[in-house]
C-alpha cells in the first residue's frame, strides 16, 4: 500500500524542540499522513525515546532526515562529518527509521571557490564508504540528496549522486530526490527517476 508522509517543516521552522516536535506529530496524523520526515538538529538533541511513543501512539512512522552543518563539510573536515553521520543514524535507529535522507554529501551553503576536485571526491568516497558500513549494520539506507548549484558544488544533480554510489558501492547508499532542486538542475523530471530505478 502506498504510504504518503508530511515533512516536519510543513508545520514547524527547522528547529527541533519537544513541544513544537509534539505539535508536528499531532498535526501529521490529524491531517491523515503515515509518515513524518523528522530532520535531526545538528546538535541531535532530541528525545529519541520520547518522540517514538509519540509517534506509536498518533500510528506515525519517521523517516529521518539530516543536513550536515558548517562544520562537517566532507572535504574539509572528513571527520568530523563521518561523527555527525553516525550520530544521525544512531538517532535515526532509535525512531526505527530504516532511512537517514538528506544532504549527506556537503554542508549547505559552503564552497571552495572552484569545482570538486579529485582529492575531495577521494575524499567523500572514503567518508561515504565508512558511513555506509554503519549504517549497513544499522539497517538504514542513507539517501542522498543533491541540491542545486546555489548551496553546493558538491552534488548538485541526480547524475552526481549516482556516480558516488557507484564508486562506494554499497547498498545501504540510495538517491533522494527534491523536486525544488530538480526543477534548477535536471533537464526533466522523469529522466533522473527512470536512471536511478535500479539501485
Amino acid at each position: 500500500m502506498i504510504k504518503f508522509g508530511a515533512s516536519l517543516l510543513s508545520w514547524i521552522l527547522p528547529e527541533w524542540k519537544a513541544a513544537e516536535g509534539a505539535y508536528a506529530i499531532q498535526k501529521t496524523a490529524a491531517a491523515g499522513f503515515d509518515i513524518l520526515e523528522i530532520l535531526l538538529p545538528p546538535s541531535m538533541d532530541i528525545d529519541t525515546a520520547t518522540v517514538r511513543k509519540q509517534l506509536q501512539e498518533h500510528h506515525i512512522q519517521a523517516i529521518c532526515s539530516f543536513n550536515l552543518p558548517a562544520n562537517c563539510h566532507i572535504p574539509f573536515y572528513p571527520d568530523q562529518a563521518y561523527e555527525a553521520i553516525k550520530s544521525a543514524l544512531d538517532k535515526a535507529a532509535e525512531l526505527e527509521s530504516a532511512i537517514l535522507a538528506g544532504v549527506l554529501h556537503s554542508a549547505i551553503g559552503v564552497f571552495s571557490g572552484s569545482v570538486k576536485t579529485a582529492q575531495e571526491n577521494e575524499t567523500l568516497v572514503q567518508v561515504l564508504t565508512l558511513s555506509a558500513g554503519y549504517a549497513s549494520r544499522l539497517g538504514i539506507t542513507m539517501c542522498l540528496e543533491p541540491i542545486n548549484r546555489y548551496e553546493s558544488y558538491i552534488c548538485t544533480c541526480a547524475a552526481d549522486v549516482l556516480d558516488l554510489i557507484e564508486q562506494v558501492g554499497s547498498p545501504a547508499l540510495a538517491l533522494h530526490l527534491d523536486t525544488f532542486h530538480m526543477n534548477i538542475e535536471e533537464d526533466n523530471f522523469r529522466d533522473p527517476v527512470i536512471i536511478a530505478a535500479g539501485i
